[in-house]
């Protein structure tokens, strides 16, 4: 196989395996949380509503949104670091470009974190 050929082959075969194993690793939860809920009914013939709440809500904390929004802020201006470094006065302009898309959404996430309303903690 040529170069031509090889490379676009090798960046949507990793992208189509990304996905798959995201899939599968989701499904692979769901099927725990299932199974057990499953075991619980079997073992006290009944389940409890608190487990069932307990295991299907999101363990994400109050910060989660900030961490987010900082860590994508930080990949955008390394991307425009990046596009600073390079020797050519082109390159500037196409990675602020791709900069500001993890920026742009990282800027999303610091607003969620301080706009949106969040629900009490028990």
């Amino acid at each position: 196989m040529s170069e031509d050929i090889l490379i676009p082959f090798i960046v949507f075969s990793s992208l189509a395996i990304i996905l798959v194993s995201a899939f599968h690793y989701g499904y692979k939860k769901r099927q725990a949380i299932h199974d057990t809920i499953r075991v619980s009914i079997e073992k006290t013939g009944t389940v409890d509503g608190h487990l069932v709440e307990s295991i299907l809500r999101d363990n994400v904390g109050a910060n989660t949104d900030l961490r987010k929004g900082i860590i994508l802020i930080c990949v955008g201006l390394a991307f425009i670091i990046l596009g600073n470094m390079i020797d050519e006065a082109e390159a500037i302009g196409p990675m602020i470009g791709v900069a500001s898309f993890p920026g742009l959404i990282g800027l999303a996430y610091v607003a969620f974190h301080f706009f949106a309303p969040r629900e009490p903690t028990v």
